[in-house]
């Protein structure tokens, strides 16, 4: 258990370090910008009570925007993420598997089904994020690049993260 718990501290804290230290200051194409910090969310146990997903996302994005000055934009994306995350899950979560301990990763749900996790809720995460920022459909072309080219590049980096994980 408590190992469990230093794990997930440890994950929250080097998502972190790495969304402002390096994440942030990657935009390939002047558009996508990878957005790695939803790992977190991701991978927490599914018996974890949803004012914890939430809780967790809320502070994981307040602080990114602490330190990346972007003001309440992740922090109420990944609180939007931690509500939406368990029932995503209940989604994508296999039919046979009604152990209440699961944890979501790519070895117990399988691949496809873990990449498909991680690209919907990186595509919400996105999608939220730079509807945030715009505040305005007005320059939509430009948006829907951002969110394209950064749901892409998050998803990909997740899927790297998760094959260093499982190894």
């Amino acid at each position: 258990m408590f190992q469990t718990v230093l794990s997930r501290i440890g994950w929250f804290i080097a998502l972190l370090m790495l969304q402002v230290l390096v994440f942030n200051h990657v935009h390939i194409f002047g558009y996508a910008t990878p957005m790695p910090y939803l790992y977190f969310l991701l991978i927490l146990p599914a018996e974890t009570p949803r004012w914890l997903y939430v809780l967790s996302g809320f502070v994981l994005g307040l602080l990114i925007d602490l330190f990346s000055s972007t003001p309440g934009m992740a922090a109420g994306t990944l609180t939007l993420i931690g509500l939406l995350t368990p029932p995503v899950l209940r989604l994508f979560r296999p039919s046979d598997d009604d152990d209440e301990a699961f944890l979501p990763s790519a070895r117990t749900m399988e691949w496809n089904r873990f990449v498909n996790y991680a690209f919907v809720l990186s595509l919400v995460t996105c999608t939220t994020f730079f509807i945030l920022e715009a505040f305005t459909f007005f320059d939509w072309q430009v948006m829907l690049f951002n969110i394209v080219g950064s749901t892409l590049l998050t998803t990909l980096i997740v899927v790297a993260m998760e094959l260093i994980r499982s190894r």
